[in-house]
């Protein structure tokens, strides 16, 4: 991939070469296939991530490996700091040898994307919209920006419109295509089928709800939320699934406390009849709680004590309800809130009655239903990308 003259002259009119960096010290290289993401804001890593597993789910050594324009050390463990200055950069390209990069979204960098043309990157433009493109400092060159926007092997637009105007800023027709974004997912959770299959069997055609790793703190706002869904279904069962597993048996009693019917997971391998609450202290993951319940709560979104992605039971078929504190996933929350796809509780007092009127099927249904369309919606865009990613890496490793 020889430099284009007209990429020369926009090289040339942005001045120095070299930009000051803060120099990082680069951990090993893994073994394996290298494929560099360059992200230019923190929202895009768990889309990265997403790519990440999706490569990986064959076995193969593929490793996708993120750095960020603006790197802050809080994301340390999740990506590197983007190179910068030629130097840099030809350093960072000969620690870790991608054989392929992904540039995601907007944000242009002629230097970066000049230095991975002088390395034979192969590189694909993912979430690609013309947002930016006029502010690429040296477009006063002819041609140049046509030549930037030649290097990408496949484009991957937002839009039509983005598409419309990536073609007419000089991107080759035919390696645009239309996808949407490319959207994070949470990895879908595991589950042992024999297991599902009895405790489903034990609870029969019994209504049930999900508090997914909820804390001692919030039984009294669970039990109240049961009492009060109980009352329409008094068949009710809650499965509580606490947030660490060595407070269960605590949890247990100030349930039963609570006038409740409370069964072990340890003791009984599956609810009874008469059991109401079933907390659950043994090590299956939540997969095998959110196939069986219908309805989650996520624990620790009233009163901020972190909790687990919405994503994980929405891809699961369980219709979600969650508080107002839902970091660090607020991204997803907003996505399922914009689709009506979940229910966002204001105070410990809608739990309950939220939970009463998801106990119409219907409703449970419509809600899930949507959730699965978002999740599924994102990982199909993603899944569209491994492909191309696998298909070139074939002719590449």
């Amino acid at each position: 991939m020889a430099r284009s003259l007209a990429i020369a002259a926009y090289l040339a009119s942005l001045g120095s070469p070299d930009r000051p960096n803060t120099q990082v010290e680069q951990p090993p290289r893994p073994t394996g296939t290298i494929i560099w993401a360059r992200c230019s804001h923190p929202d895009q890593l768990t889309a990265v991530e997403t790519l990440d597993r999706k490569l990986s789910e064959d076995g193969d050594p593929v490793h996708v490996i993120a750095t960020l324009l603006d790197w802050n050390p809080v994301f340390s463990d999740r990506c590197l700091p983007e190179p910068q200055g030629r130097a840099d950069i030809r350093r960072f390209i000969a620690h870790w040898q991608p054989v392929m990069s992904v540039w995601v979204r907007s944000d242009l960098d002629p230097i970066l994307l000049a230095e991975m043309r002088g390395a034979q990157i192969p590189t694909i433009f993912v979430d690609a919209s013309a947002e930016g493109l006029d502010d690429v400092a040296g477009t006063w060159v002819p041609g140049a920006m046509r030549s930037l926007l030649s290097q990408f092997e496949a484009v991957f637009a937002m839009d039509q419109i983005a598409a419309d105007r990536l073609i007419q800023a000089g991107t080759p027709p035919e390696t645009v295509l239309v996808t949407g974004a490319m959207e994070d997912c949470a990895p879908t959770l595991p589950c042992n089928e024999l297991d599902r299959s009895e405790i489903a069997t034990a609870i029969g055609t019994r209504p049930v709800w999900l508090a997914a790793a909820a804390s001692l703190e919030e039984c009294k706002e669970v039990a109240l939320a049961h009492q009060v869904a109980s009352r329409r279904a008094h068949r009710l069962l809650l499965i509580f699934v606490p947030k660490h597993q060595v407070m269960a048996s605590h949890i247990a009693d100030e349930l039963r406390q609570n006038g409740f019917n409370v069964a072990l997971r340890s003791s009984e391998p599956a609810p009874s009849e008469i059991t109401q609450v079933y907390v659950v202290d043994t090590e299956e993951e939540l997969g095998l709680w959110y196939r069986i319940a219908p309805i989650t709560y996520l624990g620790g979104t009233l009163d901020g004590g972190g909790c687990r992605d919405p994503f994980e039971a929405a891809a699961l078929g369980s219709a979600v309800l969650y508080g107002p504190q839902v970091a660090p996933y607020q991204r997803h929350a907003a996505r399922l809130n914009a689709a009506s796809a979940s229910r966002l509780i204001r105070s410990a007092s809608d739990l309950g009655p939220n939970v009463e009127s998801l106990l119409a099927a219907d409703k449970a249904a419509q809600l899930a239903h949507a959730a699965w369309d978002v999740t599924s919606r994102g990982a199909s865009v993603t899944n569209r990308i491994a492909a191309f990613i696998q298909l070139r890496l074939e002719e590449l490793v």
